[in-house]
């Protein structure tokens, strides 16, 4: 059994190492150059009707988006897991 585990964390290592985020902050220029000033008026209106909503838009991208997101369990869930 710790072989299998010991198996998916190497396999999972080897994923995560040649998976890679080509990462922008001028992703949308071309395909969608008004994303960015539509997003904004937008996140300006809301912020304006209830000022809740920045937090909770900040809320929603780094908890909802980041945190329960992940399909895949966490190194030290497998790690914690594993009958030692």
């Amino acid at each position: 059994m710790a072989a299998a585990a010991s198996l998916s964390v190497m396999v999972l290592l080897c994923l995560a190492a040649v998976a890679s985020a080509q990462l922008s902050a001028t992703f949308y220029s071309r395909s969608c150059p008004r994303a960015l000033a539509t997003i904004k008026s937008a996140v300006t209106a809301a912020v304006a009707q209830e000022p809740r909503m920045g937090a909770s838009l900040l809320r929603l991208h780094f908890h909802d988006c980041f945190v329960q997101a992940s399909p895949v369990p966490s190194l030290s869930s497998l790690i914690l897991s594993s009958p030692t």
